[in-house]
């Protein structure tokens, strides 16, 4: 059940009989959604919401899934890393999400006005063209290639076994660039063992201080 959610564009859902009715037109099974948990329901389903323009649809990145007990709680679970143009958020439940950076002051205010029956079209219609109407910037090769470099760095320190959090993720993304190691060869072993044997040495320097 959601509740409260926002558009791609930044247009709120209004829980109408219309609007349930509509709802097909904004979210579809498997969309990737961004969304607070406000309670669980005696069926076993969860009643969500989303009550800011940080929250809402996903798109144009990866949803890596990890154990959950390797992302602590933190202040803050959503990082807007402006050097590679790319969001991420670090969700409690192990989903992480990275994906092309979405600039939500640009979304404030739009379409307050206006229904939302006719509106949540034009938002998905406007969020699924953003890779072909004209935004190669936003969408370009360097930000695409920092998209998959940033997802290969959380799948290797998810299969360690290591705490997930921004700047051990940062660390790993860095080291793969310095290494010279391909983004698709940081799925292999040796890259696996180097990331390994130097969060080893960096334990073994902390102890002999």
């Amino acid at each position: 059940m959601l509740s409260s959610m926002n558009l791609p564009d930044g247009i709120q859902r209004r829980r109408t009989a219309v609007d349930e009715l509509n709802m097909r037109t904004m979210f579809e099974e498997n969309d990737v959604i961004c969304a607070e948990v406000r309670g669980f329901q005696h069926d076993g389903s969860l009643h969500l919401q989303a009550r800011s323009l940080k929250y809402g649809k996903l798109e144009n990145g990866q949803l890596i899934t990890t154990s959950a007990y390797l992302v602590k709680r933190r202040k803050q679970h959503f990082h807007h890393l402006e050097q590679y143009g790319v969001d991420m958020i670090l969700g409690l439940n192990g989903y992480i999400w990275v994906g092309v950076h979405t600039d939500v002051q640009n979304l404030e205010g739009q379409g307050e006005e206006e229904d939302v029956s006719d509106q949540s079209t034009k938002s998905i219609v406007k969020s699924s063209g953003a890779a072909t109407d004209g935004k190669e910037d936003s969408n370009s090769l360097r930000v695409r290639e920092n998209i998959c470099r940033l997802a290969n760095a959380i799948r290797v320190l998810s299969a360690l076994g290591f705490t997930l959090s921004l700047e051990v993720i940062l660390d790993t993304f860095q080291m793969s660039i310095d290494w010279n190691i391909d983004i698709k060869d940081m799925l292999a072993g040796e890259f696996y063992v180097r990331i390994a044997e130097r969060e080893a040495e960096r334990r073994c320097s902390k102890l002999n201080v």
